[in-house]
């Protein structure tokens, strides 16, 4: 059987499969780290550099949850870029922020910080369910919430987005071997966001604010980064001293490369896997007005019973549904019949017409052979 496309089955090309592409050319990164350790400032020097590098002629378009987005204002300005802000800590504004970016309000959306959007979201929760502390059972709706309102959009949303978070500390526990009780330590540092947020964009910088001393003085102060995550590989535990554009850009280039677009099939509500019961009851009613629908239909062509009639109708059912089992017939899907059904009618036909040419070409006399088709059958087509 000749195949139409590489990467598709036989027959008819289709886009299921594509080739393997740089089909998201946005960069998305993420900065998490305490208070002061440069975070927006760092973000601000690298959503400068990837203006310029987009060749940008939008606005920057900053979500900001401090108040703090003035503070750019004169670096912006020197370079000659516009920027415009939305000052608030709600995660159903910054869902609005995202759909205009999707409509074109801007290319570079900067996050400051969505540590704020998740704390003043469980905040709204909790007065929503009147409680003061959130249970187990409030995380199912908590965190599918979260994921379906910021964390899918962020990742498939077409342009760039730079966020920040503020930095927390991981605690785990262990048993003291000379004291013999259990002791609380610092494991590590995490963004206060929810769990696998931090974890979404394809660059992830810890900020740190380093002091050197010199005599017990402070000597020298500055802003390191350190890459936690690198998709691209190319900076991955990479250290920064004063981080800008420049140390990121290579990690940019490769997300930016020789981006395409592919026509690709929608992808498929998983939801339909599952049934409820009332939509069983439906499904198998169909599957029974089908299958009476059939049997009918073929009784209705060939109403008797020997073994020419018999043959008929075993070798309509083959062609029809690729099996020679009634009882394979009878555990198909409402759909399958109805497809296998306009192909039954397709069978009787081609056949029909045989039987009437031979017995032209035999000169023998010879009734028309009639069939009756039910209207509603002739009018069935397969399920698109």
């Amino acid at each position: 059987m000749e195949i139409n496309r590489k990467f598709n089955q036989p027959g008819a090309p289709d886009n299921f499969f594509t080739p393997m592409a740089n089909t998201k050319p946005y960069f998305k990164a993420a900065f998490e780290g305490f208070a002061g350790t440069g975070k927006t400032y760092t973000s601000a020097q690298i959503a400068i550099g990837l203006y310029k590098r987009i060749g940008s002629t939008k606005p920057i378009v900053i979500f900001d949850t401090e108040k703090a987005a003035k503070f750019l204002r004169p670096m912006l300005k020197a370079e000659g870029i516009e920027a415009i802000v939305r000052e608030s800590r709600s995660l159903a504004d910054l869902k609005e922020t995202m759909a205009r970016m999707r409509q074109g309000a801007g290319d570079i959306l900067i996050i400051d910080s969505i540590s704020h959007v998740w704390e003043d979201f469980l905040k709204s929760y909790a007065e929503k369910v009147r409680r003061t502390r959130l249970e187990f059972q409030d995380w199912g709706i908590i965190k599918p919430t979260w994921k379906s309102e910021f964390s899918d959009p962020f990742v498939r949303d077409p342009y760039h987005v730079i966020m920040t978070g503020r930095a927390g500390y991981e605690y785990e526990n262990e048993i003291n071997k000379e004291t013999g009780k259990r002791e609380i330590y610092k494991s590590g540092v995490k963004m206060k966001v929810e769990g696998e947020t931090a974890y979404e964009p394809d660059l992830l910088v810890l900020m740190e604010r380093i002091q050197e001393m010199d005599g017990g003085n402070i000597s020298k102060v500055y802003r390191q980064g350190i890459v936690i995550k690198d998709r691209s590989t190319v900076l991955d535990g990479k250290v920064f001293q004063n981080p800008a554009y420049e140390n990121f850009a290579p990690a940019i280039e490769v997300m930016l490369e020789s981006p395409v677009e592919l026509e690709t099939a929608a992808e498929r509500d998983a939801g339909l896997l599952f049934r409820t019961e009332e939509e069983k009851y439906e499904w198998k009613q169909r599957r029974k007005v089908m299958l009476e629908e059939i049997e009918n239909y073929l009784v209705q062509v060939k109403p008797g019973q020997d073994a020419q009639s018999k043959k008929f109708k075993i070798d309509a059912v083959e062609y029809a549904f690729e099996t020679r089992s009634w009882t394979a017939v009878e555990q198909m899907h409402p759909d399958a019949l109805e497809q296998g059904f306009f192909r039954l009618q397709e069978f009787v036909k081609r056949e029909i017409e045989k039987e009437q040419a031979t017995m032209q070409a035999a000169s023998e006399p010879a009734e028309k052979i009639k069939i009756k088709i039910p209207a509603e059958a002739n009018k069935r087509g397969p399920k698109k």
